[in-house]
């Protein structure tokens, strides 16, 4: 991008590299709003604009010594501001990227949570109801879901006829399903109600 060049732009620059701070806002108020303007285009925020116009012209002076070396100014100062806009630009879309990362984590983490609440409320009304089974129900589905036996190896380990061992498992599961459903019809009772 053009721009109108200082009649004694050469001449300030030279002093600039001897440390004159005079000729330095000389040149900062030259280009300073148009710097500003190019680089709010590029990344459609006021803050991160005035920013790296700053951080461009600090960046002029801390290598003042070398502005003897520059031809085009102008070209070379809209250069470092475009470079450090797309790095700042580069940089935000890195640190958005990370935010989305952790945050979706935490997410994750909060949803993994929330289950595991859930799951610990379902084990402990399960192990409750369980507890509440007459004793040989209570052995009988211990033995079919805790330990995965079968009909005809509860009934050997326990002397009992495989239709017995069927009918204690269906009133325990029958009990335990009336206990479920009365909590489930609590659960959301209490969630419609609040």
């Amino acid at each position: 991008m053009k721009t109108q060049v200082l009649y004694d732009e050469l001449e300030l620059l030279g002093l600039i590299s001897n440390g004159d701070e005079t000729a330095f806002r000389k040149i900062f108020n030259h280009y300073s709003d148009k710097l500003y303007s190019y680089t709010l285009r590029i990344t459609d925020n006021e803050e991160l604009a005035e920013e790296i116009v700053m951080d461009a012209f600090m960046k002029i002076w801390c290598n003042r010594k070398d502005l003897c070396l520059v031809r085009q100014f102008d070209s070379y100062l809209y250069t470092i501001v475009r470079n450090q806009a797309f790095t700042a630009i580069k940089r935000k879309a890195h640190e958005s990227s990370i935010i989305k990362e952790l945050s979706l984590r935490n997410t994750e983490y909060q949803d993994l949570t929330e289950e595991t609440v859930i799951y610990n409320d379902y084990q402990h009304i399960l192990n409750n109801a369980v507890n509440q089974l007459p004793p040989q129900q209570r052995l009988v589905y211990s033995l079919s879901r805790d330990e995965g036996l079968k009909y005809n190896e509860i009934a050997e380990q326990l002397n009992l006829s495989k239709n017995t061992v069927k009918a204690h498992l269906k009133k325990a599961v029958s009990s335990l399903r009336i206990v479920f459903t009365n909590y489930l019809v609590f659960a959301a009772w209490f969630y419609f109600s609040f």
